[in-house]
């Protein structure tokens, strides 16, 4: 499908919003994984340019959070910016952020909510204070469990605005390297101990870093392959879920190859050979500033124009953004799959022990 006119891979987020003022200027909108030097903050900057009514920024460390909004008033003075303190791989410091945007009475409604944060590549197997593999716990299950915790305030805002309530989660075309390991979560067993839906992309894991990593029971790219597919999978089950009901879509995106502190886990050498090899299968894999990262983003919160998730028995098609353009082809079949959608939410639903229906 081709870019929406006038957007492409290198487009600034900033240009993007300018597009869509109305969908921004006086609406509600948060932000989660807010540092210096982050995607999250040029997506958070991008939406300050068009003077939202309240700019919520999330991070785990308050000196980090607080610099970025002294970073974003040194721009937009006139914005109201919050600080909202948050450890996504802990349920009881999701639960506690969650509770206080539900509590504030100067924020009725959230229009726009762009689940940004995550982690990437851990070395080593760590579990979060719960229990999950951490970066499972991290991109998705904090996610799962903080954006339905506060869709009372989205499907407020659906109801009373003129403008789309969108729900974006940021993933990864690293995805395709693993499905969701149901049976597996937190990595106990090899690859080839797992059901054959669930074993990760040995060919294509050994083609990208030039190891198969098939006698590793644990591998840092696996677990953050299989959390970005988590991340496709729950934009699946929101637009089912949400978009008939209420109007609100939610889309997947990838930001692109983008120099920020989430590839401090991995080594430049494997950075370098991924980027060679996807270069060399076509993808653009030319790097991008955190602006121009952020600007899939972007576009799928504010482009009215994006038709809605379409989803069948089977799968979803346009729910996955890249290079501010729907991209049905480069997502994985396992993270458009409808019944991986729906098995993802029965499990996210067991971890944080809550059932969700709206």
């Amino acid at each position: 499908m081709a870019a929406t006119p006038g957007f492409g891979p290198l487009t600034s987020a900033v240009e993007i919003t300018a597009a869509f003022p109305d969908a921004v200027n006086g609406k509600n909108i948060i932000v989660t994984g807010v540092s210096p030097n982050s995607l999250g903050l040029a997506t958070a900057t991008a939406f300050a340019s068009q003077s939202p009514a309240s700019l919520i920024v999330t991070g785990r460390s308050v000196e980090k959070v607080q610099a970025s909004i002294e970073s974003l008033k040194a721009s937009h003075p006139n914005v109201k910016y919050h600080a909202l303190i948050m450890d996504l791989a802990s349920q009881t410091s999701v639960r506690a952020a969650a509770t206080k945007i539900s509590d504030d009475g100067t924020i009725p409604t959230i229009d726009i909510l762009v689940n940004n944060a995550g982690v990437m590549a851990i070395p080593t197997l760590t579990l979060s204070e719960d229990s999950i593999e951490t970066t499972f716990a991290t991109n998705h299950i904090g996610h799962f469990l903080f954006t339905n915790l506060i869709l009372p305030k989205m499907i407020k805002a659906s109801q009373t605005s003129s403008h789309p309530t969108r729900i974006v989660n940021v993933s990864s075309y690293g995805h395709q390297f693993s499905p969701v390991r149901f049976s597996d979560i937190n990595f106990r067993k090899l690859p080839t101990e797992l059901p054959e839906d669930e074993r990760p992309d040995l060919q294509k894991t050994e083609f990208f870093t030039g190891s198969s990593h098939s006698e590793d029971t644990y591998y840092g790219f696996f677990s953050y392959a299989q959390s970005k597919t988590a991340n496709v999978l729950f934009s699946v089950s929101l637009s089912q879920k949400l978009q008939a009901k209420y109007g609100i879509s939610s889309f997947a995106v990838h930001p692109g190859a983008v120099d920020t502190n989430i590839s401090r886990h991995a080594t430049p050498s494997e950075i370098e050979q991924a980027l060679k090899r996807a270069s060399e299968l076509g993808f653009d894999s030319a790097p991008k500033t955190p602006d121009q990262g952020a600007n899939s983003s972007v576009l799928a919160a504010v482009d009215h124009g994006l038709p809605p998730v379409d989803i069948s028995d089977v799968e979803a098609k346009g729910v996955y953004l890249a290079d501010c353009k729907v991209d049905d082809e480069k997502v994985a079949a396992f993270a458009k799959s409808a019944v991986f959608a729906e098995r993802l939410w029965a499990l996210s639903e067991e971890l944080v022990q809550q059932k969700f229906d709206f």
